[in-house]
């Protein structure tokens, strides 16, 4: 009598090919380590300790394992199972490598099961200082031990001190006023009008001193050490000193007995440049002095150059008259920079030159 075997049906062959070709996700997560002592040199002895927290409402299979695996030498493990909150610890292992079966965490969806890891070992001797050393690797195996690549969970740490950020040779400064508009020198430089920020300021101490036309100055030392100090001054109302902030302008002298305060003769004047549109750098006979709209103080009498620079538009110099005791206005629009359009004039010509040279080849001639 014949013998006849049914074909397995078509869902079976499904689901056993789901077991074992697909490899299935990670099912759990890894808490930040800890890892003791925090600097480590070749040689030292380390612990790390870590947890590692199945999924939560999912279930690790029985037919995968959690595997650890250190660079450490003369490693030893010790592992704890925490299936709610009630504690397992499991003897201590020595070696490289560490696996848990899945057996042992295969717990219904509905239980929390932990898995808390120690590890102590010693830094390999020839490891180079500044090495980020992979302590301990966390891995998820499928049935036929393959490693789940997205499951890969690795714990490292520096070896040696952590190289320290060097400090920048420059910092800036940021400027600015109550009300605004202040002048603002360093070191007795105009540098513009507030607010700004002075930048590629050297390391060091510096002086930064406000002038606004109707309040008293204000000067504050600042030290710069690769940062960026804010200076924020909040001036008073009051007679300005017109000048340099050295005191190279007009003094004010108490004269004692009297109530009131002489004023003495001013021997400079101040210069105001408004330009449309603004933000042109302002020269005075060759000197930056800020950038428009400005008002450029310390002046002495007589006539001084002005050159103004925009670019995309066209320099503009000229001169101005500057009394001692006031202040000159000079307003002024700067003109777009004009280009030709088309090939210039001399590429064009040199272009035409060179096909005038060519020799004329025709047919049947020798040149």
């Amino acid at each position: 009598m014949g013998c006849f075997l049914q074909s397995p049906s078509p869902r079976w062959i499904t689901l056993l090919l789901l077991l074992v070709l697909v490899p299935g996700a990670a099912a759990f997560s890894v808490s930040p380590a800890t890892v003791d002592p925090a600097v480590l040199s070749p040689g030292d002895t380390v612990n790390v300790s870590a947890q590692v927290y199945v999924t939560s409402g999912t279930s690790f299979t029985v037919l995968d394992d959690l595997q650890f695996v250190t660079v450490l030498d003369d490693p030893v493990w010790i592992y704890t199972v925490v299936v709610d909150d009630i504690e397992n610890t499991r003897p201590a292992d020595r070696g490289k490598i560490l696996t848990i079966g899945g057996y042992e965490l295969s717990y219904p969806a509905s239980n929390n099961v932990d898995v808390r890891i120690t590890l102590n070992g010693r830094v390999p001797s020839g490891t180079p200082e500044g090495t980020d050393l992979p302590l301990v690797t966390v891995q998820e195996l499928d049935s036929r031990g393959r490693s789940i690549t997205s499951s890969v969970t690795t714990i490292k740490h520096l070896v040696g001190q952590p190289t320290p950020t060097p400090t920048p040779s420059y910092g800036q400064i940021g400027v600015s006023s109550e009300p605004a508009g202040a002048n603002v020198y360093l070191d007795n430089t105009l540098w513009g009008i507030s607010p700004m920020t002075i930048k590629a300021v050297s390391n060091g101490r510096h002086t930064v001193t406000l002038r606004l036309e109707g309040y008293e100055d204000f000067a504050r030392d600042v030290t710069v050490a690769g940062d960026a100090p804010q200076v924020n001054a909040v001036l008073v109302a009051g007679t300005a000193v017109t000048g340099t902030p050295q005191g190279t302008g007009p003094a004010t002298t108490t004269v004692p007995g009297t109530p009131a305060t002489i004023q003495a003769t001013p021997a400079t004047g101040s210069l105001s440049v408004t330009t449309s549109p603004p933000g042109a750098l302002v020269y005075i006979d060759g000197q930056m002095k800020g950038v428009s709209p400005a008002t450029i103080p310390g002046l002495s009498p007589g006539t001084h150059t002005i050159r103004l620079i925009l670019d995309g538009y066209q320099d503009l110099e000229t001169t101005t008259e500057i009394t001692a005791g006031s202040t000159a206005e000079f307003v002024t629009g700067l003109p777009q920079r004009k280009q030709a359009p088309g090939f210039s004039a001399v590429p064009a010509l040199a272009a035409l030159g060179l096909l005038i040279a060519l020799p004329v080849f025709r047919p049947g001639r020798k040149p």
